[in-house]
């Protein structure tokens, strides 16, 4: 059986996310959407396999049907959203692919040319990673995963485990 891999989510980074989530409730003719912040604690991020820590990130997320549109307003600290808001103003940073196997899907990815994770985070319950696939793809993806990642979860913070090796 062929695994299955959907889009799921767009995310556009912006400078303002109450002007943008105006914005998009009146070109979708519906509600503005909630702006929370994230990241709650219980998510382990990591940047090229350091650890990092993002808060103060604003976001407001629009059901779809098929799909979220995310608006995402970065932090002013470092953080992949805030390098790509310096580097290419707003715009679209990632289209999020939910996977049933993410290894299988990084060699999918490697098999165009595709590096590693340069961003994951893990919780408990699954995990998201970003890759850089714009010479590839045209954009960069957010590979998520849901499923069982509470020993893995455990080991990355006893020290017993490092980030990615899962999809080695």
């Amino acid at each position: 059986m062929a695994e299955n891999r959907i889009i799921t989510q767009i995310c556009i980074v912006v400078e303002d996310v109450q002007k943008a989530n105006a914005n998009w409730a009146k070109v979708l003719g519906k509600p503005e959407e909630t702006i929370a912040t994230i990241f709650p604690d219980g998510i382990l991020h990591y940047a090229h396999t350091d650890p990092a820590e993002y808060k103060g990130i604003q976001v407001a997320k629009y059901e779809l049907g098929n799909f979220v549109l995310e608006l995402l307003q970065p932090a002013p600290t470092p953080s992949p959203w805030r390098a790509f808001l310096e580097k290419n103003g707003p715009g679209v940073f990632h289209f999020c692919v939910l996977v049933d196997d993410r290894k299988v899907f990084q060699q999918t990815l490697a098999e165009i040319g595709v590096d590693l994770p340069y961003h994951i985070g893990y919780f408990p319950q699954g995990s998201y990673s970003y890759v850089d696939a714009k010479d590839q793809l045209g954009i960069e993806l957010s590979v998520n995963h849901g499923g069982d990642y509470k020993a893995l979860f455990a080991a990355l913070l006893n020290g017993t485990a490092v980030p990615l090796d899962e999809l080695k």
